[in-house]
């Protein structure tokens, strides 16, 4: 077996990326070779997935999937998962399972091995790309192979030039989670150094010798519980870390978030008050950061709630801030409706310990989608169907202000209806969205009648309105229930709550 794109691509001069070469002949439009099943299964089970667990029974039926597949395929279905699918699990695990799969052949014909391993070497190089990878990789990798089991020696190659691009600075700098995963890396690869100086890092690194960088979080956390002669003191000595912070930015975008009120206890200068609420409204300081918008929400509800000045100006920024996250994109293409269960049980944390509700995350998504000028619909599902409007702006604000329609359309969870009002009018949507607490998909409660089945309404709408239409159903609860389900007929079942959901509805 022999890639036929050039995955064994040259590196650049700056010792980045490798560079393509006129083999590299992956294909975007379309879904790769080995085929659209197995690259919709691979999706759903490695958003579920963790390579610290022991493999599911449908992950192990994805895994024979992999392995009967042709590898080729599966190779550029990887490139896909990686490159254009922002998927990295995904492509972490395929690569890993044939990584795996070519160790277990070697014992069988050496020869023949050791060329399938060279190729997944050259494949790997476009799907572990930073140092910080590896240990991410080879934890896919140790329970597809087993524990203690070092890839092949070409894989093993790979790896090493990676590794070698480590140094101690950014190493210094690393979570200390991070830095112990790099620890155990060095002990099963024991990596080949470079030159003198990436030996004697390696050898730091093996013997936990070079300490973590403090923070500004923690030198601002050491000031705080510092003493102080008195508390005029202590104000001064804060308010100059905070503006050394926010002046140079120290501060990480995550830092300021959870740091919002001690910053304006402080007392600092409007001058740097304005730089924090800049930095926070920033577009690539949102999307770097990764912020979810139910915590963005979470520190709005909290600015609202203070009195100190530039709250005000905070809020407004965070408004300016939510814009830019990860949600938008899903809804922009075609019409959708959102539907929102607004019960007094959606009055519970998405996460435990947060202060963001089941109640806000469909009135959160309506306000973004609406004020990125998506066609969107919405209203609230209870004993009745009523639609609603939503405001182009504040996103954050009309969200808190939609607690207000707690109730309005009953209490039940008569799903059905929207559908059946949709079919009614003959109104086209390409999606509709529906948020509740519970699984609507596949049961019906004891008091409704059998026109109730939301199943059958669904395949009536599909059928004589919208063909091409899909459904999704959020259970926030997720009791018990599969992350990520595909029942048929353009049907997708979301339980409970994970960053990144929609980045996967994309790519299905």
């Amino acid at each position: 077996m022999k890639f036929n794109f050039g995955l064994r691509g040259k590196h650049s001069a700056t010792g980045g990326e490798p560079a393509a070469d006129n083999r590299y002949t992956f294909i975007k439009a379309g879904i790769p070779d080995a085929g659209e099943d197995l690259y919709r299964n691979v999706l759903i089970a490695s958003f579920a997935d963790d390579p610290s667990r022991p493999l599911s029974e449908k992950a192990l039926a994805i895994r024979d999937e992999i392995l009967a597949a042709d590898p080729e395929g599966i190779a550029r279905l990887a490139v896909h998962l990686e490159k254009e699918a922002n998927s990295r699990d995904a492509a972490f695990w395929l690569t890993a399972e044939l990584a795996a799969a070519s160790n277990k052949a070697s014992n069988k014909n050496p020869d023949r091995a050791s060329n399938k391993d060279e190729n997944i070497a050259a494949l790997l190089e476009h799907i572990v790309r930073q140092p910080t990878d590896v240990p991410a990789w080879l934890a896919w990798f140790t329970r597809a192979a087993g524990p203690g089991v070092k890839p092949g020696r070409a894989v093993r190659k790979v790896l090493d030039r990676i590794v070698n691009r480590l140094d101690e600075f950014s190493y210094s700098r690393y979570s200390r989670e991070m830095q112990v995963a790099l620890q155990g890396t060095m002990k099963l690869l024991q990596p080949k150094p470079a030159d003198r100086l990436k030996k004697s890092l390696f050898s730091k690194i093996t013997r936990d010798l070079i300490p973590m960088r403090s923070s500004w979080e923690q030198e601002w956390h050491a000031l705080h519980h510092q003493h102080y002669d008195s508390p005029e003191q202590r104000q001064v000595a804060l308010r100059d870390k905070w503006k050394e912070g926010i002046s140079s930015f120290r501060i990480g975008y995550s830092a300021l978030l959870d740091n919002l009120r001690p910053m304006l206890c402080a007392g600092v200068s409007g001058k740097v008050l304005k730089l924090a609420a800049e930095y926070l409204g920033n577009a690539a300081a949102v999307r770097r950061s990764g912020v979810s918008p139910l915590r963005l929400l979470e520190v709005h509800q909290e600015l609202q709630k203070m009195d100190q000045g530039g709250a005000g100006m905070l809020a407004e920024a965070l408004e300016e801030a939510v814009l830019h996250t990860q949600w938008n994109g899903f809804g922009a293409e075609g019409v959708s409706l959102i539907a929102m269960d607004v019960s007094n049980s959606m009055k519970r944390p998405v996460h435990p310990g947060g202060s963001a509700q089941r109640f806000d995350v469909a009135p959160l998504l309506a306000g973004l989608w609406k004020n990125k000028g998506y066609s969107v619909h919405a209203g609230v599902i209870g004993n009745t169907w009523k639609p609603v409007e939503f405001p182009v702006r504040p996103v954050l604000g009309a969200v808190h202000q939609f607690h207000s329609k707690e109730g309005e359309a009953g209490y039940g969870i008569n799903a059905h209806l929207l559908l059946q009002d949709l079919l009614r009018r003959k109104q086209v949507v390409d999606r509709v969205l529906i948020f509740t607490d519970c699984r609507l998909w596949g049961s019906r409660s004891f008091n409704q009648s059998a026109d109730a089945d939301i199943a059958e309404a669904w395949r009536q709408y599909r059928r004589d309105v919208a063909p091409s239409a899909k459904l999704f159903l959020f259970d926030l609860a997720g009791y018990g229930s599969d992350p990520l389900e595909c029942p048929g007929d353009d049907v997708y079942l979301i339980a409970g709550w994970k960053e990144g959901i929609f980045d996967v509805l994309v790519n299905l």
